[in-house]
C-alpha cells in the first residue's frame, strides 16, 4: 500500500479540490479593532463564518454549564471519581460509532440542514435533564442516558461544523478560523462556569441546563443564517460503508495524516480526561466546594484566550508540527506538575498553561487536516479524530479508579505518562511531523 508524504498529500489534495471562497466585508474587524486584534479576528469579516462561530460561541456556553453540572451532580451523588469518569465513558460510547457515521454524512449531505437537525436534538436532551431535576426526580441512571444522548450529538456536530470552515473562509486563513473556535470555546470558559457554579448554588443544578437549552435555541437560529457554498459535485456518492472504509484506507494510506491523528491522543485524550480529577482535587485536595471547581475551570480559559490569540494573530504559521509537539509535550508536563500541587496557589499557573496547550495543539492539529485532506473526504478525516476525544474517557476511568485507590497525586501521574508517551511513539513512528 503506497504511503504519501505531507508535500505529495498537498499536491493531490489541490489536484481534486478548487479554492476555497473569498471573505466578504473586508475590513469592518480592521475598523473596530486594534491591528494585533484585529488579525486575530480577520476570519470574522467573513459573514457566514460570523454566524458559525457565534454558534460555536453559545454552544460552547451550554457545553460548560453541562460539563459542571453534571460532574458536580455525580459527584455529589456518588463521591466517586471513577463514576464520574464513567459518565463519560456513557458520553463518549457514541462518538466511538457516530461520529464516523456523521463524518460520512458530512460528506454525502446539506451540513447546514445537518447541523441544525443536531443542534434541535441536543437541545431537547437538555430540555429533558433541566425537568427530571426541577421536578426532583433524577436518578444516577437518567444522567447516563442522557450523557448517551449527548454524545450522539456531539458525535454527529463535530465533523459536520469542523467541515463547513473550509468552504467559507480563504485556505490562507484557515488555522485563523481554527483558533477563533478554540477563542470561542475558552471565552465561554473564562466566566461561564464559575457563573454556571454560582447559579447551581443559590438555585438547583436544573438551571444550569435551562440555560443551556435557551442557548441551543438561538444557535439554531445562526445556523439557519449561515450560506454554504454548493459543493454537491465534488461530493462521492454510493454506499454510506464503503465511503466509511474509504476514509480509513485515505488515513492508512498517508502517513502524515495518520500520524497528526495518533498525536491527538495525548493532549484530546489522555490530557482532557482530567477534568474527572478536579472535583475529588477540589474538595480532598484543597477542601473547597463546587464554587472553586468553577473557579479553576474558568481560569484555565485565560491561558486559553492567551494561546488562541497568539495563534490567531499570526499571518502566517509555518511551524505547526513543532507547535503540535511542544504544546502536547507541555500539556504532559504540567499534568504532572498537577501530581505535586499540595497547595492551591500551584494549581493556577499549571491550569492556566494545560488551557494555552490544548489550545495551541488543537489549533494546529485541525488546521493542518483541513488544508492536506480534500474536501469530499473531510468530514470523515475529522470524525477520525473524534475517537481520539472518544478515547477520553477510558484514560478518565483508568486515572479515576488510580485517583480512588491510591489518591489523586496518582490519577495525574497516569496520565502525564499517558500524554508524554504518545508524543514519544508518534515521534517514533513518523519523525517528519516536526517539520510540517
Amino acid at each position: 500500500m503506497q504511503a504519501y508524504t505531507a508535500a505529495e498529500l498537498v499536491n493531490e489534495q489541490a489536484t481534486e479540490e478548487p479554492s476555497s471562497p473569498s471573505s466578504g466585508d473586508r475590513g469592518v474587524i480592521s475598523r473596530l479593532m486594534p491591528d494585533t486584534l484585529a488579525a486575530a479576528f480577520r476570519s470574522l469579516s467573513n459573514r457566514n463564518f460570523r454566524y458559525l462561530w457565534f454558534g460555536q460561541l453559545l454552544s460552547a456556553t451550554a457545553m460548560h454549564a453541562d460539563m459542571v453540572a453534571r460532574s458536580w451532580l455525580v459527584w455529589d451523588l456518588t463521591g466517586s471519581s471513577t463514576s464520574v469518569a464513567s459518565v463519560l465513558v456513557a458520553r463518549a460510547i457514541p462518538m466511538l460509532i457516530l461520529g464516523l457515521i456523521g463524518g460520512v454524512a458530512a460528506d454525502r449531505f446539506n451540513r447546514r440542514r445537518l447541523l441544525m437537525i443536531i443542534q434541535a436534538w441536543t437541545m431537547l436532551m437538555h430540555v429533558i435533564m433541566a425537568a427530571l431535576l426541577l421536578a426532583g426526580v433524577i436518578e444516577l441512571w437518567h444522567v447516563y442516558v442522557l450523557a448517551f444522548a449527548l454524545g450522539a450529538g456531539m458525535a454527529m456536530n463535530q465533523p459536520v461544523r469542523t467541515s463547513i470552515i473550509p468552504n467559507l473562509v480563504d485556505k490562507k486563513d484557515m488555522i485563523n478560523a481554527m483558533s477563533l473556535n478554540s477563542i470561542a470555546i475558552n471565552s465561554t470558559r473564562l466566566g461561564g462556569p464559575a457563573l454556571i457554579a454560582i447559579l447551581i448554588a443559590a438555585t438547583d443544578v436544573g438551571w444550569a441546563y435551562v440555560w443551556s437549552a435557551g442557548a441551543f435555541a438561538v444557535v439554531l437560529f445562526t445556523t439557519s443564517k449561515i450560506a454554504i457554498p454548493d459543493i454537491s459535485s465534488g461530493r462521492s456518492r454510493g454506499n454510506p460503508l464503503n465511503q466509511l472504509v474509504e476514509g480509513f484506507v485515505y488515513i492508512g494510506r498517508h502517513r502524515v495524516i495518520l500520524a497528526l491523528v495518533l498525536l491527538g491522543l495525548g493532549p484530546l485524550a489522555i490530557g482532557f480526561s482530567h477534568q474527572v480529577l478536579l472535583p475529588q482535587l477540589v474538595e480532598e485536595e484543597y477542601g473547597y466546594g463546587i464554587g472553586l471547581l468553577g473557579v479553576l475551570t474558568s481560569v484555565g480559559a485565560v491561558g486559553g484566550l492567551t494561546g488562541g490569540i497568539y495563534i490567531a494573530s499570526r499571518r502566517n504559521v509555518s511551524f505547526k508540527g513543532r507547535l503540535m509537539l511542544f504544546s502536547a509535550t507541555s500539556y504532559g508536563l504540567a499534568l504532572l506538575g498537577f501530581a505535586g500541587a499540595s497547595y492551591l496557589w500551584m494549581a493556577f499557573p499549571l491550569i492556566i498553561w494545560i488551557g494555552v496547550s490544548q489550545t495551541l495543539f488543537r489549533a494546529g492539529n485541525s488546521a493542518t487536516l483541513m488544508e492536506l485532506a480534500p474536501d469530499r473526504l473531510r468530514g470523515r478525516i475529522i470524525s477520525a479524530t473524534l475517537l481520539d476525544t472518544a478515547l477520553s474517557p477510558a484514560a478518565g476511568v483508568a486515572a479515576g479508579f488510580a485517583a480512588d485507590t491510591y489518591g489523586v497525586s496518582a490519577g495525574y501521574m497516569l496520565l502525564s505518562a499517558g500524554c508524554l508517551g504518545v508524543v514519544a511513539l508518534t515521534m517514533i513512528i513518523y519523525p517528519r511531523v516536526k517539520n510540517l
